[in-house]
């Protein structure tokens, strides 16, 4: 199996987030700017931790970084599964921990620029996953 494509996905975000806050700082200012940065970066960087965590290509769970044999049937499934729920876990606590620290330490802040740009980026990434899944 190959190895999705979540880095390229992250990557496409990140960079449809840098030019956006760009032409943003540009046009509207930079606190406007700043909001729809941390906005992306809280949906961008959760995300790209739960692609690398969940299909084991981070962390103490990966096959590439220990060596070892792929599980097969059963034992493959239940490793799966394990790894999708900790990953989701992960995703979790990362947004939750973003957006207290966002709110706790940037000053000023829109917080109406940054839940936009963060739902914006969530239908960004389904609409690459979407492209990605319909090109196979």
């Amino acid at each position: 199996m190959r190895n999705p494509p979540v880095v390229k996905i992250s990557l496409i975000q990140l960079s449809v987030v840098l030019l956006v806050a760009l032409a943003l700082e540009l046009t509207l200012g930079r606190v406007v700017a700043l909001s729809a940065l941390l906005g992306g970066l809280l949906c961008v960087l959760p995300n790209l931790y739960f692609g690398l965590r969940a299909f084991e290509l981070l962390g103490k769970g990966s096959d590439l970084l220990r060596g070892r044999r792929q599980l097969r049937g059963a034992r493959a499934s239940q490793r799966a599964v394990a790894s999708f729920y900790r990953a989701e876990t992960g995703k979790f606590v990362l947004t939750l921990t973003g957006f207290a620290a966002v709110f706790a330490t940037v000053k000023p802040l829109n917080p109406a620029v940054l839940f936009v740009s963060y739902g914006l980026c969530v239908i960004l990434q389904w609409i690459l996953v979407a492209r990605l899944h319909a090109t196979k």
